[in-house]
């Protein structure tokens, strides 16, 4: 009985050990500096576990439709792409959605980046626009210059335009994302404002899959077991609620039509239910 529990002390420390860091390699590591390194088998499964778009032929799209929606990161469901909000140098692992996309900015491996204030991707903006836009120096009054950012807590959201339609050649209905903007401060807008958050860019989806594929989500329930950030925003597993729709009213907002509160969100619900019904009404012609 006591080897039992001395044994159930060290797989408890082991374990705690382990969900204190979450990183690949810990248990192999001769030096700090290796956790987090992935091995040659590791690497090839994280390829492999990489789900490419596939070419869809537009004959093959029976229906479609494209749909924009919000991700509130103040929803405990959404968590996982919020934290954590420090955003620490020197941490090597754990990073929030909007550390990796700034970092990726910042190195240039994110370039497709498009102007906020149009959802079609019309307008390009530039490296060093978006820069601007992340961090900027502040000079004040009395003639300091502070350097700022907009770090990880300043994002209250993201915004995503994509795409759902009906694939007739295998018979099911599928989604792809085309857009990821993040909601956050705005560096140039007055401190003063009580609403001070904006539209930062849009970042064509499908440039940026490889960059999300290489950052892990933190898994709450098992460290062991952790998806990429690619891995969640493809298979929807967030919670959203849907502010505009493709319609023959020139895609106007819900906000437009519809007023705040629960005539809203029954509409935002009304939308989807169309969407999900339509396959189910396929089967029963």
């Amino acid at each position: 009985m006591k080897c039992n529990y001395t044994s159930f002390l060290v797989c408890l420390c082991v374990l705690t050990f382990i969900e204190g860091y979450g990183q690949s390699n810990l248990l192999n590591a001769v030096d700090p500096v290796e956790i987090g390194q992935k091995n040659i088998d590791q690497k090839q499964s994280d390829s492999d576990s990489f789900l490419e778009y596939n070419l869809i032929d537009d004959r093959d799209i029976l229906w479609s439709k494209i749909v924009y929606e919000f991700i509130d990161l103040d929803e405990k469901l959404n968590f996982p792409l919020l934290f954590p909000i420090l955003d620490d140098p020197n941490e090597r692992v754990r990073k929030s959605l909007w550390r990796v996309i700034k970092e990726n900015i910042n190195s240039g491996s994110i370039t497709k980046i498009y102007k906020g204030d149009e959802d079609n991707f019309n307008y390009p903006m530039s490296l060093n626009e978006a820069k601007e836009k992340i961090s900027i120096v502040m000079d004040y009054p009395d003639g300091s210059s502070i350097p700022k950012e907009v770090s990880s807590e300043d994002i209250s959201g993201y915004k995503i335009k994509g795409m759902w339609y009906f694939d007739k050649k295998i018979g099911e209905m599928r989604y792809r994302l085309l857009g990821i903007m993040p909601v956050g401060e705005d560096l140039k807008q007055d401190e003063e404002l009580d609403e001070r958050n904006t539209n930062l860019f849009w970042i064509w989806y499908p440039s940026i899959r490889v960059v999300l594929h290489d950052a892990e989500v933190y898994n709450d329930k098992n460290n062991a077991t952790r998806i990429s950030f690619d891995q969640l925003l493809v298979s929807r597993r967030f919670n959203s609620y849907i502010y505009k729709e493709d319609n023959m009213y020139g895609n106007r907002f819900i906000k437009d039509y519809k007023k705040p509160g629960l005539e809203y969100i029954l509409e935002s619900e009304r939308i989807k239910k169309e969407i999900l019904d339509f396959e189910q009404d396929m089967w029963n012609r």
